[in-house]
């Protein structure tokens, strides 16, 4: 189990590229765009399997499926999703079931790189929960290079930290499904990541109020 990556969300692509290149080691790379998402990317590694995805509008698409919904009432940047890789995607069904935890099947999807190449992952999500993005989506690459691999590297990633009010609750769902994963109680929800660089740790925070995350 790893944190496979971090979703940084601005509405425009160009203002969080800015913000992570006065950060990090380095700037941000262009990833590509999710059609019929409405969405586009760019991307920095933390590591050889864990990397930062700063998600943006794509203003060439009109679809827009994803920012009908959650995204659409963000102001400002900030942390709004993240991934755990490195677990069996039908194992996280089957404990979420068996604990009569409601969760999606196996979904595919991709895009393509700026250089041509495809891109295809599978993903599962919870849903229906009280927890919203304290509760990762799970992701498998299908055999593609991970992202990470060819990403710039902009820092290490060094720890997630989770808060919730209701932290012995989500202990209890990370323990289900098999997560070594661990929420501090606090009033608030959020999240939490230090990333070390150069220039010192840096710590990116989610947006508050905290937002429900993907729905897969």
């Amino acid at each position: 189990m790893r944190v496979d990556h971090l979703v940084w969300y601005s509405p425009l692509l160009a203002d969080g590229e800015q913000y992570f290149a006065s950060r990090m080691d380095c700037a941000p790379a262009y990833g590509g765009v999710h059609p019929g998402s409405g969405t586009q990317n760019s991307l920095f590694s933390l590591g050889d399997a864990t990397y930062v995805e700063i998600l943006a509008r794509d203003p060439a698409q009109q679809a827009a499926t994803l920012l009908d919904g959650d995204l659409a009432g963000l102001r400002g940047q900030g942390l709004y999703h993240w991934a755990i890789g490195g677990v069996d995607l039908n194992g996280i069904i089957d404990r979420a079931r068996r604990s009569s935890h409601q969760v999606s099947e196996v979904v595919g999807g991709g895009r393509r790189l700026p250089d041509g190449k495809w891109l295809g992952w599978q993903c599962v999500g919870l849903h229906n929960h009280a927890f919203g993005a304290l509760v990762p989506f799970f992701i498998d690459w299908s055999g593609s290079a991970h992202p990470a691999a060819s990403a710039p590297r902009g820092g290490r990633f060094a720890k997630i930290e989770l808060f919730s009010p209701e932290a012995d609750e989500l202990n209890s769902l990370f323990k289900i499904l098999g997560l070594d994963l661990s929420v501090a109680r606090r009033d608030k929800p959020g999240i939490a990541v230090t990333i070390d660089t150069r220039r010192g740790p840096q710590v990116l925070t989610s947006f508050d109020p905290l937002p429900r995350g993907f729905i897969i």
